[in-house]
């Protein structure tokens, strides 16, 4: 520290003799202020530490236990990780898919994206109801289908079909904050970003998969469809407008739709990289006691209950 208190007084002195014959156009407040940065790091405004913090501070130190205890819950760990490539395309034409994105449009405003891809249905219970070789009975496939019936709106999605679950599942949400980070990067008119997963609970009988079916669908249109909720990470540095998102998107679908959705889950240690996007939200379409089906029911109406809310409120 004593070190580091002669080295600014150092170059504060030689400040003091070099600014008065710099040219005027150069700040000096500023330029001192970034040296006696670059000096002592941590008294930056926003330290990168910040900038590239993972979703939660526990995956990065945190031992598995920890980690399942409070992001993840015992019933949503797979019991099968294979590595084996994937033989089976998304419903929507694979060639529309380069390197695991497809864009409707040159500048898409809105990223979806699956932090736990390898999530499935109650009708692929393989691995836990996580699987790499049954994407049309997972989350993946609802994104497909979400970006199908939003791009149709109107809307430029960038959808990713990256398993960022696979090979360490422990490490997903640092795996899919780099695909954040990448796309933001990529394409700036991205806006609003989605995490889409499906709820985990433990179900161990027929009679547990009968009553989660029970509670996480109902019925529009004489269809039975899932349910679906937003989660807010509650160690995010920008919690208050992360909340308000999902409570304001939750409280117009409950205009149109009041048995469709649940109300928002907090998560007091999470972040769940929704510190990225303008508008970030982590949505759960169904559960593992609802099947495929069920939730690509739920897909036109989230998406039109997503087009209406930003149509009219952002």
């Amino acid at each position: 520290m004593l070190k580091k208190s002669k080295k600014v007084i150092c170059i504060v002195c030689v400040l003091i003799c070099i600014l008065p014959v710099v040219s005027y156009s150069i700040d000096k407040e500023e330029f001192l202020k970034f040296l006696i940065d670059s000096s002592y790091p941590e008294s930056s405004e926003e330290s990168e530490d910040l900038k590239n913090e993972d979703v939660q501070e526990s995956e990065k130190t945190a031992n598995k236990d920890d980690y399942i205890k409070f992001h993840i819950g015992e019933e949503n760990i797979p019991t099968l990780n294979s590595n084996n490539e994937n033989k089976e395309d998304v419903s929507v034409a694979s060639s529309e898919y380069k390197n695991n994105i497809r864009l409707t449009k040159d500048k898409p405003t809105m990223l979806i994206y699956h932090t736990h891809a390898g999530e499935t249905y109650s009708d692929s219970p393989e691995g836990n109801y996580h699987s790499q070789n049954n994407k049309d009975k997972s989350v993946i496939e609802i994104g497909t289908l979400l970006t199908e019936q939003l791009s149709k709106k109107g809307w430029g999605i960038a959808h990713s079909i990256k398993y960022h679950d696979y090979p360490k599942f422990t490490e997903s949400y640092i795996s899919s904050l780099e695909t954040v980070k990448s796309m933001l990067n990529n394409y700036k008119s991205i806006n609003i970003a989605l995490d889409l997963h499906r709820d985990g609970r433990d179900l161990k009988t027929n009679a547990d998969i009968q009553k989660e079916n029970e509670r996480m669908t109902t019925t529009y249109n004489g269809e039975k469809v899932a349910k679906f909720f937003f989660v807010v990470g509650m160690k995010n540095p920008n919690v208050d407008e992360v909340k308000k998102l999902a409570e304001d998107i939750t409280k117009f679908a409950q205009s149109k739709y009041p048995e469709l959705v649940l109300p928002i889950v907090e998560k007091p240690l999470g972040k769940y990289n929704q510190y990225m996007a303008k508008n970030h939200m982590l949505i759960e379409v169904g559960s593992n006691g609802t099947s495929s089906e069920e939730a690509k029911a739920s897909a036109k109406y989230i998406a039109e209950i997503l087009d209406e809310y930003f149509k009219q409120y952002k």
